[in-house]
């Protein structure tokens, strides 16, 4: 595969154990810097550098092996790592502003991951460029009849200004899918294997720097969670009428590993254990909290509440006595960690 080689150009770590050494040594920086620095920065450094290579490290692997377990475990583990560094930080939307990994959890088939970042409780987006897209998956999954309908509206009216090719696709690939038209959501499937790679907006969220996109070029995990995200919302009479996209882009041996042992949820794909207990368990989905939205009182509009977000995870680490801090008129002074 094509993929493969980039992979091997570009990927730091070209073995386990040596991911497992990159691991071991972000974990001693992040001790090193919570004596000295701030433990919310301290933190928010350490996911990014976790994340680094995670995803694609588990897709050259599964292409070396042929076992898509690897693609699928690596997805699970990279995308949580990065679902709780992206709340962990201020941004000009709402919760709309996860879309990426959302699309990214159900092409790991995490969906108590989804169940955090798009939960009923918020309710719909109205705030982000991509509120439309929000919702209408909102809508898809959690079966609302009332936000699709204003979803609808919403993607038809974002069809009616000038959008690039890719947003098009994705806009008339949820409309196909609300109105479960196999035929067309087969069609956007493979249009969006063609423009994705374009979309310079779903890239700088999946990565974190510009040496990551040509990766990031070569394999559609957008268009992947996207079909997953059928799976999840039709049934399954319609869903077995979805045609797989032939594209170089899309990994068909990671959807044939899906679709025969029935979409299974992903697991750790590293095991970190062996050198902190919180390496281990800090993506444990019983340390991430829901993603929660605050208004603004000047202007109205419900933003990411960013800082609720990380107070929730430090909190539920401590509870399981993975960190423990003293916290003062808001701020956190570390005291130690597993």
């Amino acid at each position: 595969m094509v993929i493969q080689h980039i992979c091997i150009d570009a990927l730091e770590n070209k073995t386990i154990d040596e991911k497992k050494e990159q691991c071991r040594e972000n974990y001693n920086e992040l001790k090193s810097g919570l004596l000295s620095y701030p433990m919310e920065n301290c933190f928010k450094l350490f996911y990014r550098q976790m994340y680094k290579d995670f995803i694609f490290f588990g897709i050259k692997l599964a292409c070396e092996s042929g076992d898509m377990t690897f693609m699928l475990n690596g997805l699970f583990q990279g995308n949580r790592i990065g679902m709780i560094r992206n709340n962990c930080l201020n941004t000009t939307q709402d919760q709309s502003g996860g879309l990426v990994n959302i699309i990214l959890a159900f092409a790991a088939n995490d969906l108590k991951l989804v169940g955090k970042s798009m939960p009923v409780s918020p309710g719909i987006s109205d705030n982000g460029y991509y509120k439309g897209h929000y919702n209408m998956m909102y809508a898809i999954y959690w079966k609302d009849q009332e936000a699709g309908r204003e979803a609808e509206k919403q993607l038809l009216k974002f069809m009616a200004k000038k959008q690039s090719k890719f947003d098009l696709s994705f806009t008339r690939y949820l409309l196909a899918l609300y109105y479960e038209d196999a035929s067309e959501i087969s069609n956007c499937l493979l249009e969006l294997c063609y423009t994705v790679a374009r979309s310079n907006w779903v890239q700088e969220e999946i990565f974190f720097d510009t040496l990551h996109y040509k990766l990031g070029r070569r394999v559609a995990l957008f268009v992947h969670g996207l079909y997953h995200l059928a799976y999840y919302s039709l049934n399954e009479t319609t869903f077995t009428k979805i045609q797989l996209p032939e594209h170089k882009t899309f990994i068909k041996e990671y959807e044939e590993f899906n679709i025969e042992h029935g979409f299974p949820v992903g697991s750790h794909f590293i095991h970190l254990d062996d050198i902190s207990q919180y390496l281990e368990h800090f993506i444990d989905i019983e340390m991430i909290p829901e993603v929660g939205v605050v208004k603004d009182i000047h202007d109205g509009k419900n933003y990411l509440d960013a800082d609720s977000f990380q107070e929730k995870v430090f909190a539920n680490l401590k509870s399981k006595k993975l960190i423990d801090y003293d916290e003062s008129a808001g701020k956190f002074v570390f005291r130690s960690i597993k």
